[in-house]
């Protein structure tokens, strides 16, 4: 059994925002998988220093 949705938004409208939210969310975990990848494969002479620059990002 299903319930009509009345949220004081339109469908179309809730679709948009749906749309709009799921790309966001995709943007947002490949940021943070490509974050986590840089952060783990640092290497040389700066690694102290961009290791602790992207631990805020990744935790």
């Amino acid at each position: 059994m299903t319930h009509p949705v009345n949220i004081g938004i339109d469908e179309k409208d809730r679709q948009e925002i749906a749309q709009g939210l799921c790309r966001l969310l995709a943007d947002t975990y490949t940021l943070y998988l490509k974050t986590h990848t840089f952060h783990w494969n640092v290497t040389g002479p700066m690694f102290n220093t961009l290791h602790l620059m992207n631990l805020p990002q990744i935790y």
